[in-house]
């Protein structure tokens, strides 16, 4: 196949799988999920402090020097309906909510009304973080972009794809009822396929590499579901399932809450599986290359090889990164002076024990899975 037709074809899948994206978007935001109150409305606002009235604070030196007390401000609404509206507020200070301002201090607030009602309510929620998170951004963007180059641009594009595929088609479509767990997988295989396309194109490296991920998704997800079945935890032991339980009763749908947890487990293993299948695909990729005469079994051979070294690292990597997020909760349950038994036993310890493993699992079965779909999709045929 000539450069000119295979770059045809690469933008061509490129362009279908965009296309595919922006219907799904449109199909999943067809409808608004029904509200719980159509008379109580919250939005969410900024407002510039215009005045300190006063203040009634102290530093405790018990609490690592948190601010406890309150503030009284004089602020001015600079978002939404109510712009130009100003009013005091109390801004109430304490560990978990160190919010100090001062005037010239833009805030994030809530605006609490019901249209049976004169008027509206107004509290603090936090400063607003749009510049320092938007500066955040840029940076990332240069660094991918100065280093990455193509690479990094395609990268970025999957990025964004990837965000709008759980942002925009999973999370409304799950408000509607749609059952969790295989709409979470084919958003997964929808991503993996879309940023193989972006990086590599329409090759036998990239489909190597999209057939590893997806076995290794439906693999590790299986192993969840069974071994969250039988400790008996699921969505439902969530602490959030309560409060979407309630939500789903408030609002007539029938959420999946019990997917949820199998469905956190996908998506948070996705990128690492990709990156392993993708490497893995590589490496096999340029062996076969460099002597095409190597048949199936050589370059499976030399995928396990360069696979094993990779193994040990980021299995490590999933493994910290699931520790990380429950760091607290691990905390919490040593200081409450738990016995090991009671530890292990604990739901959540599950939940997360099983979130790790499953992940992991998908982790290390990409090597061979992917190893197995390159070397039989680049190996020499025999004749």
């Amino acid at each position: 196949m000539d450069t000119k037709r295979k770059k045809l074809i690469n933008a061509l899948a490129v362009f279908l799988c965009a296309a595919l994206l922006a219907a799904a978007v449109i199909l999943a935001n067809r409808a608004k999920p029904a509200e719980n109150n159509p008379y109580y409305t919250i939005r969410y606002e900024l407002v510039r402090v215009t005045k300190v009235i006063a203040e009634n604070y102290t530093v405790d030196e018990n609490t690592e020097h948190a601010l406890r007390g309150s503030q009284s401000l004089n602020v001015r609404v600079l978002t939404g309906p109510h712009k130009g509206d100003e009013m005091p507020i109390m801004n109430y200070l304490g560990p978990l909510h160190e919010k100090l301002a001062k005037v010239g201090t833009v805030l994030t607030v809530t605006l609490t009304s019901d249209s049976r009602e004169a008027g509206y309510q107004m509290s603090v929620v936090n400063y607003d973080l749009v510049p320092l998170i938007a500066a955040m951004l840029a940076l990332f963007v240069l660094a991918v972009v100065l280093i990455g180059r193509k690479k990094g641009v395609m990268s970025l594009i999957g990025l964004a794809a990837t965000l709008i595929a759980i942002v925009f088609v999973l999370i409304p479509l799950w408000l509607r009822g749609w059952p969790a767990i295989p709409l979470t997988l084919g958003v997964c295989v929808f991503v993996a396929v879309f940023s193989f396309l972006l990086l590599g194109g329409l090759t036998k490296k990239t489909a190597a590499a999209m057939l590893g991920t997806v076995l290794c998704l439906v693999i590790s997800g299986a192993f969840a579901l069974i071994c969250g079945s039988i400790a008996r935890v699921s969505g439902n032991t969530m602490s959030e399932a309560e409060w979407l339980m309630d939500e789903a009763q408030a609002t007539g749908v029938t959420l999946n809450v019990r997917g949820l947890f199998v469905s956190g487990i996908l998506i948070a293993s996705l990128g690492a599986v990709m990156d392993v299948a993708m490497s893995i695909a590589s490496a096999v990729n340029e062996i076969a290359e460099v002597d095409p005469s190597l048949g199936a079994g050589r370059l499976f051979k030399s995928g396990m090889n360069i696979g094993r070294d990779m193994i040990g690292t980021m299995t490590n990597t999933l493994i910290l990164a699931f520790a990380g997020s429950s760091l607290n909760l691990m905390i919490i349950m040593f200081a409450a002076g738990m016995q090991p038994y009671q530890l292990i036993n604990n739901d959540d310890t599950v939940m997360e024990l099983i979130k790790a493993i499953a992940g992991s699992l998908g982790l290390v079965l990409a090597v061979p899975l992917t190893a197995a779909a390159a070397s039989r999709l680049m190996g020499k045929k025999k004749a």
